[in-house]
């Protein structure tokens, strides 16, 4: 049996432990809040069989733990998982890996001293039409890429941690990783930050922002929009010289369409099987078994290059 520990107690956590659930050999063994009660609770509602832990340094040298789930917010992600790594924890922590391209670097540095596996949980890196849609491009169906075009938006703004700078809060760090995440797997990491435009709110976070990637040199363009005052399709495309592929909600896939350059539909792949959750945490459960202390689908140096990425854009705002 695979143990996992979760820290943080909010809804992405929940929404992990639910994943967990579709996976036989894996379960949820503690749980820790920086309130016991919190901790006590979300084990009642999610997971009855996991051990407490209102402290985080216990919870670091609890036994039995495989690997840790990092789902505090934004700002806290770098200490969580130093504590754990120093205590030869393997760890998965939630995107934005960390506040900067430092922190990130440190993490690392630390990891590899100890031959400890460390994964950003960017969960679309794992989904199977993620996947399916870089196939395509390996294979020529769409000709040379040109451009890439996304968006992501909820009516979220009323959430405390995406307001509140001590958070980490804003609409980039929660949302648009996901749309320059999209634009690296496709384009490669070496790009640059073209333009940015955000619209803030009087605590300086940006409500919503808009952003230009591309490489050095002529090559092709992504552009993105992301806000979190308003539900947007969350949809994006792939323009190619000999064709295009449409994708339908890029931080959830639910579908991909791949036409030819007459706008002629030639395949389809919709989603089935597991969630992105789960399958994120079985792919770190192979990794680890096999001895590894990264993952191929979310190396270090990507979670390394985006956070120079989040690091550049959020000076650019």
């Amino acid at each position: 049996m695979f143990n996992v520990g979760i820290i943080g107690t909010g809804s992405i956590a929940e929404k992990m432990a639910t994943a967990i659930k579709e996976l036989r050999d894996v379960k949820v063994t503690a749980v820790a809040s920086r309130e016991m009660e919190r901790a006590k609770a979300f084990i009642k509602a999610n997971c009855p069989k996991a051990t407490p832990y209102g402290s985080y340094e216990e919870f670091a040298m609890a036994p039995d733990i495989d690997l840790v789930y990092i789902a505090t917010p934004n700002t806290y992600h770098y200490e969580n998982a130093i504590r754990c790594i120093k205590e030869y924890k393997n760890v998965l922590v939630e995107k934005p890996f960390t506040m900067s391209r430092a922190e990130a670097d440190s993490i690392f540095v630390e990891a590899k001293n100890r031959g400890i596996f460390v994964c950003e949980a960017m969960w679309t890196a794992f989904m199977p039409l993620h996947k399916k849609m870089l196939e395509w491009i390996r294979d020529g169906r769409i000709g040379a890429v040109r451009y890439v075009s996304s968006n992501l938006g909820y009516n979220i703004e009323d959430k405390k941690r995406l307001t509140d700078p001590a958070l980490g809060g804003g609409a980039y760090l929660d949302l648009g990783v996901y749309p320059a995440h999209l634009a690296m797997s496709i384009m490669g990491d070496d790009l640059e930050v073209k333009s940015v435009y955000a619209r803030k709110l009087s605590t300086d976070i940006d409500r919503e922002t808009s952003f230009i990637l591309g490489p050095n040199g002529d090559g092709p363009v992504a552009m993105a929009y992301v806000t979190m005052s308003a539900l947007t399709d969350r949809d994006g495309s792939v323009v190619g010289e000999k064709g295009y592929i449409k994708l339908f909600n890029i931080n959830d896939y639910e579908k991909i369409e791949l036409y030819n350059e007459r706008g002629e539909l030639l395949e389809t792949a919709e989603r089935e099987g597991k969630s992105g959750y789960a399958l994120e945490m079985q792919r770190c459960k192979e990794c680890i078994a096999d001895g590894l202390i990264q993952c191929p689908e979310m190396p270090w140096s990507r979670t390394a290059t985006l956070a120079t990425l989040n690091d550049k854009i959020r000076s650019m705002m």
